[in-house]
């Protein structure tokens, strides 16, 4: 998880980066420049545990220096309910893209080992019958 947290800040700081080049008057696009950034940290690592904190620390910096722009949190009230919310799906729509990746490359790994098997199990026989 240690690993994999430095990395998820490191994205996340990266997206608020990019969204803080983007205009104030888009604040939406600006957020979702983040949001990607916790999806795609989600998909790369699968790592449940260090999203959590991750997911917390771009809404942290959003809040921050995205909606306040000079590094004061402040609660926004419901606004800020809905990026926490809205942060939370994005990383729990890039775990289950990153664990369908995983699954997928999983099963085409099984097929490949049981074809080449197969294909073994195919010569082997053929030499067999040849000796015989």
């Amino acid at each position: 998880m240690g690993i994999n947290l430095g990395v998820g800040a490191v994205m996340v700081l990266a997206g608020v980066v990019v969204a803080s080049l983007i205009p104030v008057a888009y604040t939406g696009w600006r957020f979702a420049v983040v949001a990607v950034a916790v999806g795609l940290f989600a998909a790369m690592t699968v790592d449940h545990l260090a999203l959590g904190p991750v997911a917390l620390l771009g809404w942290l910096v959003v809040n921050g220096f995205l909606v306040d722009r000079f590094g004061e949190l402040s609660w926004h009230g419901s606004s800020d309910l809905y990026r926490a919310v809205l942060l939370v799906m994005a990383g729990a729509l890039g775990l289950a893209l990153g664990e369908a990746r995983v699954q997928i490359h999983g099963l085409r790994t099984r097929w490949r080992t049981e074809a080449e098997l197969q294909a073994l199990v195919a010569h082997i026989y053929e030499e067999d019958r040849r000796d015989a």
